[in-house]
């Protein structure tokens, strides 16, 4: 009895994966500070726009676990074989949205460990602390300790957000006006929307990522993962990110949605608002518990994106300069000079942004993450072609009905960009 338990113990923990690294990533400024804003400012009105997002980006997020699945490469390798353009624009992509990112989510983490744990030090030398720790993670532990610390964070934060968002649930009998969909759609309305599915759950070019992770982990475990294990993997990641997204605006609504707080511009400030106004409302031990689970989210994020970014640009330039390059050049390794070349890159533009743009920095992830939003049509188009392409085998081809919920998911993300653009330009 005891060999079965530790069997399907080990069973889980060898196929959960790259999907939790995706939900990792995920639950960060899309849900900490853009899902908590939807609910301080409108209340449950944006709740339809978040599981519309959610809905609509499905197929495209899983495309990326089942093809590295499917075919045994990654998502650039699919959008170099498409065209220059589409590689092109993944780089151009990330370019404009991962300095601006890695900045956010250092602050957000440095802010919410000073204002949960009361410590007294300047926010940026917190911030090296922060990225000296995932250094080291990466650095020692590759991806193998990379797995192992999404997994433990993402428990702790999943129960003590939950828990968090249960025991503000009464304080919603307080907040009036409560409605389900947005009185009206003013110009700052709209560009929040946009923002707000811009990278809800996340930015649809992290598709990459989970590609790269699941080749990662494959080579770590030194064996092929199936589709059933990919998609099991990433339906647990994405239901948490969803989950937490929700529970989110929920804490968001019961604790500003009408309060006359005004927000912050600032990520860190933000962060520690939130914790405050959580205190001055909760108490405390509640405060302390919502401010220590939302690091744990943020860590997470910060984790995993300063892995992935530099794994993607290292692999995505290596690629572009090796057009005929064999297997073994298709995933950028730890130990990669490139990889450590882009995250110093990554942290120096992020270290600029963070000494000279801090005081706009709700403008620089609004346009960011909208910037995320225009984009992520194209690559659900290019994720729905690399999946039914040549490049995986029709036995391993998602179902006619997951292409099906891929071409409407497509379909609803046209259509919204399209009316986006008509709002604004008539605004």
């Amino acid at each position: 009895m005891q060999n079965s338990i530790e069997k399907r113990v080990l069973g889980w923990h060898q196929v959960l994966g790259p999907g939790l690294l995706f939900a990792g990533a995920a639950v960060g400024v899309s849900h900490l500070i853009q899902s908590t804003r939807a609910g301080g400012i409108y209340g449950f009105s944006l709740i339809g726009f978040i599981l519309f997002a959610n809905l609509a980006k499905y197929p495209a997020f899983r495309f990326g676990n089942q093809y590295a699945a499917a075919s045994g490469s990654n998502l650039i390798i699919a959008y170099q074989r498409r065209s220059a353009g589409a590689i092109g624009m993944f780089i151009i992509s990330t370019l404009l949205t991962m300095f601006v990112g890695c900045a956010a989510v250092s602050l957000t983490t440095a802010g919410l460990f000073i204002e949960t744990f009361g410590v007294e030090a300047e926010t940026f030398n917190v911030v090296l602390g922060v990225w000296a720790i995932v250094i080291a993670t990466l650095y020692f532990g590759q991806f193998k300790a990379l797995d192992v610390v999404v997994k433990l964070l993402l428990a702790f934060l999943t129960i003590t957000t939950v828990l968090a968002t249960v025991l503000v649930v009464p304080s919603l009998s307080q907040a009036r006006d409560l409605s389900f969909w947005p009185s009206q759609f003013d110009t700052a309305t709209i560009i929040f929307i946009a923002a707000l599915i811009g990278w809800m759950p996340a930015p649809l070019d992290t598709s990459v990522w989970q590609s790269l992770w699941s080749q990662a982990k494959a080579r770590s475990e030194c064996r092929s993962l199936s589709m059933k294990e990919s998609a099991l993997d990433f339906n647990i990641g994405f239901t948490g990110t969803t989950l937490l997204a929700l529970c989110f605006l929920i804490m968001g609504a019961a604790t500003l949605f009408n309060s006359g707080q005004e927000f912050e511009t600032s990520a860190a400030g933000f962060a520690g608002q939130l914790v405050d106004i959580y205190r001055a409302t909760l108490g405390d031990t509640i405060a302390t518990l919502v401010g220590a689970a939302a690091m744990a989210v943020i860590f997470t994020t910060t984790l995993t994106a300063i892995d992935a970014w530099p794994r993607s640009m290292a692999s995505a330039v290596t690629i572009v300069r090796n057009p005929s390059h064999p297997p073994e050049l298709e995933l950028s390794d730890n130990r990669d000079k490139s990889y450590w070349i882009w995250m110093l890159l990554l942290m120096a533009g992020a270290a600029v942004i963070i000494n000279l743009l801090t005081n706009s920095f709700s403008l620089l992830i609004d346009i960011a993450t909208t910037v995320s939003f225009v984009t992520a049509p194209i690559f659900a188009i290019l994720n729905h072609q690399a999946m039914f392409g040549p490049s995986v085998p029709e036995s391993l081809r998602p179902s006619h009905a997951m292409r099906a919920w891929s071409l409407l998911g497509i379909a609803s993300l046209v259509i919204f960009t399209a009316t986006y653009a008509l709002l604004r330009l008539n605004s």
